[in-house]
């Protein structure tokens, strides 16, 4: 557009140019204010996994030094299928990543497919978090819940026969944590299945970027504090 065009546009000629961008900037703020919500809620998300981390530390080093660990605390051998199940949360993660690049050129096919693939893979992590329960249980360390279960069914008045899991802390930390982070998971699941169904309906790339960046940072945040945790568990 030339100076002399622009000096003597008429913009209020022009219908529905004014409520397009009061659409957009109401987009916007809206996306502006999730995203300050979604910082504010990562942080005390970041603050209990912190406090996590440091009861589990203290708890494996009570009555005795770390690395030695307390007098009832025995190192569990975390499953191979752990590794497996860090690769699919790190695919997952770049799946949505790629989503968010492709929201950004306005690619909706390209959108579509990743933001999709994303989230069934954090579908697939969670199978096989469930998955590395079960081969647990199958060594014997839900073997104690399960003698409690059947003997309060047989009979309810009669006293527990023990401790509802093994003695070992170290092993009901492992499902504490690997249960709340499956949690914080399956949460983010919602989300993304609300944006998928608006991705699904053909909602242009430009109206669900702001949910695509939402998703994926929420992933990132969960794939860091994943690293961390299994880090934490397989140096102690």
């Amino acid at each position: 557009m030339s100076i002399l065009d622009a000096l003597t546009d008429k913009p209020w000629l022009s219908p529905g140019i004014g409520a397009r961008a009061e659409v957009t900037e109401d987009v916007e703020r809206r996306a502006a204010d999730a995203g300050v919500f979604l910082g504010v809620f990562l942080g005390v998300v970041a603050a209990l996994f912190a406090l996590l981390a440091s009861a589990y530390l203290m708890r494996m080093g009570v009555h005795g030094p770390i690395g030695h660990g307390a007098a009832d605390w025995a190192r569990l051998a975390e499953p191979p299928l752990l590794w497996v199940n860090t690769a699919v949360l790190v695919l997952s993660s770049v799946a949505l990543h790629a989503a968010t690049v492709a929201a950004r050129k306005g690619d909706g096919r390209a959108l579509t497919t990743w933001f999709l693939v994303g989230g069934l893979l954090a579908v697939v992590f969670l199978a096989g978090q469930i998955t590395v329960w079960r081969q647990l249980d199958t060594a014997g360390h839900f073997l104690a819940l399960h003698s409690v279960i059947c003997t309060a069914v047989d009979n309810p008045f009669a006293p527990p026969p023990g401790p509802l899991i093994s003695g070992n802390p170290a092993v009901a930390f492992f499902y504490l944590i690997t249960a709340l982070h499956g949690l914080h998971i399956l949460g983010g699941l919602v989300a993304w299945a609300r944006t998928s169904v608006r991705v699904l309906r053909g909602a242009s790339a430009a109206a669900i970027a702001p949910s695509v960046r939402l998703c994926a940072r929420y992933w990132h945040f969960l794939l860091l504090v994943w690293f961390v945790m299994f880090g934490l568990l397989l140096m102690t």
